[in-house]
């Protein structure tokens, strides 16, 4: 019962912050390391082999389940909630009375998210972490901002929607939600419904919307943490079903049309959000080969959570210090923002898979779980584009010619650098002792360390370098903006009348935040 409390210390805190005045940012931290303190508190019993599970009688049975796989995940996801918190005390200027307390809540859904023990468990944190992350998607309170987050509403609702239709199907069959033997159109509408939350290509569309517009710190909440529910719902639920395999096609497709439009951004959140669509595609590809490629699948959801995290963060503190977000308008900040720099660089190697960091163990794992040639072949390119990306976001932002009207800019404020040198340390340090992690999640031996691997990721990076230098020689890096996803336009015409209508009645008042609740609570009573 104790672990409970991880989610309510959150939420208990977003219901006491418009009654601390000034403590608003300290009462949120607080409450994430008393969180952060509650999962930890588990550790001898999940140490022992014993997994904690029991259910609780509410509106709706509540199962609760966790084992060594979701420890390892509530672990890194309630520190991570942590640091974004410290981060966002001197990131977010105004409005802070609705800031923090939807900040809470979404933090203590999503950690709901993860203990959940059954499918309907599932389903309701689901939902809830969907409600209030889409009121921080339009925090900024722009035209953009609603567009983006009713975007990202309607979607996650779609998947929502499967994942309940799908639920319907095992009630129907076994009488109540424990059960996952499901006929494959039930199991492929939940895992549908999955893949749109996290953000898979083809259904990927409001995420390079979402994630950018958002503010930096909640960019990081959402890409490196909220995008694994989805993972984690076909990890927990489904890893062994035969339907499973379909999801090679969606992972490889994944990972080469992220990184094909991550090269060709000029916005710096840009860049990073179609890296998540092609990092998406690693877990998947891993969870869809082989109880190896699973457990390389999950490593890589916990490394993203944190390079990924650390990047939207890094990216934020440059936001923050210059106000610019296009790579033609920034440059040679190496000399204003050193440890910024630093962390970015750090990070960017993580996620390219560069040896003595984070991703690259865990990326290793996935690619000796292929058996296929081709598969391994878009591993390299993959791993390559991802290189050259990066190659250019810290060339165009750290390096050259420092603009004239970025001379009087200044590092970033000590408590956005602590979360960012914080995750820079855990980078390199499961990236040196990447058994501290992989021991929990495979109970064979596996060694980081051959040859091959070394091979593969030379390859890559020899290849990343030929298409960093081709892409600028070629002037694919000078164009101002890239209009993409045309395909998808009439459907976002269709989000912004949509949008506009709703705007009507929606407001930034609290009030309404609660009332959505309380009619969700009612219509799931019903049902």
């Amino acid at each position: 019962m104790n672990i409970l409390l991880a989610v309510l210390f959150p939420i208990i805190g977003a219901l006491i912050i418009p009654f601390t005045k000034k403590l608003k940012g300290y009462v949120s931290i607080l409450v994430s390391i008393l969180s952060f303190l509650t999962v930890l508190s588990i550790y001898p019993e999940i140490s022992n082999g014993q997994n904690i599970e029991f259910c609780m009688k509410m509106v709706f049975d509540m199962h609760i389940f966790v084992d060594k796989l979701n420890f390892i995940i509530l672990s890194f996801v309630s520190f991570l909630n942590t640091l974004i918190v410290i981060y966002s005390i001197a990131y977010i200027k105004k409005d802070h009375l609705r800031y923090y307390p939807l900040l809470l809540l979404t933090m203590g859904f999503t950690l709901g998210s993860f203990l959940s023990g059954d499918l309907l468990t599932f389903y309701i944190f689901f939902e809830m972490t969907t409600l209030f992350s889409f009121f921080l998607v339009m925090y900024k309170g722009t035209g953009k901002a609603r567009r983006a987050g009713f975007m990202y509403l309607v979607m996650c609702l779609t998947g929502g929607a499967l994942i309940l239709i799908s639920l319907g199907s095992v009630y129907v069959q076994e009488g109540n939600f424990e059960i996952y033997n499901l006929n494959n159109s039930a199991s492929f509408l939940f895992i549908l419904g999955c893949l749109i939350k996290a953000g898979a290509f083809p259904l990927h569309f409001w995420l390079p919307e979402a994630h950018p517009i958002a503010p930096s710190p909640v960019s990081a909440l959402l890409s490196g943490i909220m995008i694994k529910i989805g993972i984690y719902g076909i990890i927990r639920f489904f890893m062994t079903h035969e339907s499973i395999y379909w999801v090679v096609i969606i992972a490889v497709s994944s990972m080469l049309f992220g990184v094909i439009l991550a090269l060709i951004q000029s916005d710096i959140k840009k860049i990073l959000a179609y890296h998540s669509i092609s990092q998406i595609g690693y877990m998947l590809l891993g969870v869809s080969i082989s109880s190896l490629g699973i457990a390389g699948g999950l490593f890589h959801m916990i490394n993203h959570a944190i390079f990924k995290s650390l990047l939207f963060l890094c990216m934020g503190a440059v936001i923050y210090s210059t106000g610019k977000r296009k790579i033609q308008k920034l440059g040679g900040l190496y000399k204003k923002m050193p440890y910024t720099m630093m962390t970015c660089i750090i990070a960017s190697f993580a996620i390219s898979g560069i040896p003595l960091f984070n991703g690259f163990v865990s990326k290793t794992i996935i690619f000796d779980s292929l058996s296929d040639t081709l598969l391994k072949i878009a591993f390299i390119l993959t791993g390559a584009g991802t290189f050259a990306s990066f190659c250019k976001l810290n060339k165009y932002v750290f390096f050259g010619k420092l603009p004239d009207n970025l001379k009087s800019t200044k590092e970033a404020p000590k408590l956005m650098l602590f979360s960012m040198i914080a995750l820079a340390i855990i980078c390199v340090l499961i990236g040196v002792f990447p058994n501290i992690v992989f021991k929990n999640l495979y109970a064979g031996v596996f060694s980081f360390w051959s040859l091959s691997h070394l091979l593969e990721m030379s390859a890559s990076v020899i290849l990343g370098i030929f298409i960093f230098v081709f892409g600028k020689k070629a002037g694919l890096f000078d164009i101002k903006e890239y209009n993409i996803d045309k395909i998808y336009g009439k459907f976002a015409d269709f989000i912004n009348l949509f949008y506009k209508n709703v705007n009507k009645i929606v407001s930034k008042d609290l009030n309404i935040y609660i009332l959505c609740i309380l009619l969700f609570l009612i219509i799931l009573y019903f049902i």
